[in-house]
């Protein structure tokens, strides 16, 4: 998949780890959107205020700005993110 990269995003709030391919043509706002709308359908969660959460690289702690294209940020496959 040319146009998209694996990645390991953890949930503290879940405690749990997900594998979810990101599409290098979208940004981070909505990637966040997209995984917090996918674990509400999977966990059966209702009432997440999305515009309040942020990804962060797990290993720098660094946050990505909310307006970057995947691809305009150094997240390649195999990268490990937390969000919360």
């Amino acid at each position: 998949m040319k146009n998209k990269v694996l990645a390991e995003i953890y949930i503290p709030a879940l405690d749990e780890e997900f594998d979810i391919y990101l599409p290098l043509n979208k940004n981070i706002a909505n990637i966040i959107e997209l995984i917090g709308k996918s674990i509400c359908d999977i966990k059966r969660i209702d009432n997440i205020e999305y515009n309040t959460f942020s990804l962060y690289n797990r290993e720098t702690c660094l946050k990505y700005p909310p307006d970057k294209l995947i691809r305009e940020t150094n997240i390649r496959n195999g990268f490990r993110l937390i969000l919360m």
